[in-house]
Formats: C-alpha cells, structure tokens, sequence
C-alpha cells in the first residue's frame, strides 16, 4: 500500500490531500512506497512492553499493554460498559494520559450518569474525553485531530457503527471490518501508536458478534458473562502477550 509522509512534519497518512492532515503544510506530502525489510533475529531490538495497571490485570497478563489493541465482548447485559469505565478510571489514577471514550450507543448524560457511579473520579479529570458518534469516518477524524501524543481509545461499541458511505447496517460484517481497518491503520500510520478498547457485543449463544477477522485482527480478546448466581465471569480468549484461557469472577453486580 501506498503511503505519503509530509516533508515538513515527518508524519504519514494513507491518503493524498492537500494540506498535512497533522502540520497543515501546503502541498508538503510525497509519496512514498515502503520497501519490504529482510531480517534476522539479531537485527531485531526488543523493548519492553509498558502495561497500564487495571481492575482486570489476573487477564491482562499483568496489565493493559502499551500499543495493543484488545477487544472486550461479552452477553448483553453483563457489564462492558461499565468494565470499560472502571478500566479508564483505574489506568487514570496511576497515569498522566489522556483517555478518549467514543460511545456510538449512548448520549453524554448516560455516560456521566454510569462515571458516577462506578468511576466518580473521571467526572473532574481533563484527560478523560468523550465524543458520542455513530459514523466511522466521522470517528477518524476526531481521533486524528485528537491524537498527538500517546493515549489510549475506547470505543463503546463497534457494532454499532456505520460507514457513511454503506448501505448496510451497523454491526454488519462489511461495517465492523471498515471500522477495524480504521482503527488498525492509526496503529500503522501515526508516531504516537495509540492503546485501543473496543467492546464488541456477543449474542446468547455467548458468540461475538460479527466476522471472526475482528478477533484475528486484535492482540487481545476478552469475553464478559453473567452466570446463575449474577455474578460476573470473564474469560481471556486471546492474547498475544500472555497466557490465554484465564477465567476470573467479578462478585460485584453491573
């Protein structure tokens, strides 16, 4: 694939435009054609990986890695939401990054009203940043404007965003798979390579919903259930980091 740098800023972008998307240069993008590298293992540098302390760290592996990109699914009803709070507010306590929250299903009000509840303290601290959006190049461009410095995204959830340009619904195969790319090329084409967490919905056959190139796509996978008693189960699918098969229980009700 193609991929244009900006010879003022450095920065790389998928697309051609006009003006830097990152430094508005004027007409300052040249195209570039990555060649491909042939390695040994000696020539590869390993760094170790940073991990955000979070309340699920016995799945984690020890925490949240720096730069991956886990996907937390789980049965309707169980709690996403509301882990995905509880992990932003933890991560905050401990960390000077920012966090930004994109719910595609909810408005602000039920989002601050949930943070109240479970997670008071995101309510004042300015790293903590919403957007309520439904449409994924709309999504894109907030996290471009967004994105200049190391942070970590949540997105809340993927099935129920919308290309504006398809005529599918939400959550349908081609949508879910436009929106990974998405996500994924942030992680290919920017300095700073961002932390995603993105909850995917799961039906009660405890499937996750959509094509399975959304697990093959993500480092991490995380399944969230409720069980008889109402306690909460969660369960590590994947992960390339650490051991997969953790299963752990939340005595908490959601």
């Amino acid at each position: 694939n193609n991929l244009y740098i900006c010879k003022k800023c450095g920065n790389k972008q998928l697309t051609f435009s006009i003006k830097c998307l990152y430094c508005f240069g004027y007409l300052t993008l040249e195209k570039i054609t990555p060649q491909p590298q042939i390695l040994t293992l000696d020539q590869i540098e390993i760094s170790e990986i940073k991990k955000f302390k979070t309340p699920i760290d016995e799945n984690l592996n020890g925490g949240l890695p720096s730069g991956s990109m886990t996907v937390l699914a789980g049965v309707p009803g169980a709690g996403k939401s509301t882990l995905a709070l509880e992990i932003a507010n933890q991560i905050l306590l401990s960390e000077d990054i920012p966090i930004f929250y994109i719910s595609s299903e909810e408005p602000p009000e039920m989002i601050k009203l949930r943070a109240t509840r479970c997670a008071p303290e995101l309510i004042h601290n300015e790293n903590f940043k919403i957007l309520c959006e439904t449409i994924t190049e709309r999504i894109r461009n907030a996290i471009k404007t967004i994105l200049t410095q190391e942070m970590i995204i949540i997105l809340d959830s993927i099935n129920a965003v919308q290309s504006g340009n398809s005529k599918s619904a939400p959550g349908s195969p081609s949508n879910i798979i436009k929106a990974i790319n998405m996500l994924h090329n942030f992680r290919k084409t920017t300095e700073f390579k961002p932390t995603f967490l993105i909850i995917a919905h799961a039906n009660k056959q405890k499937a996750i919903a959509g094509p399975l190139t959304l697990q093959h796509m993500v480092d991490i996978v995380l399944f969230l259930d409720i069980e008889k008693d109402n306690s909460r189960t969660l369960t590590t699918i994947k992960n390339r980091f650490g051991p997969a098969g953790i299963k752990t229980t939340f005595n908490q009700s959601y």
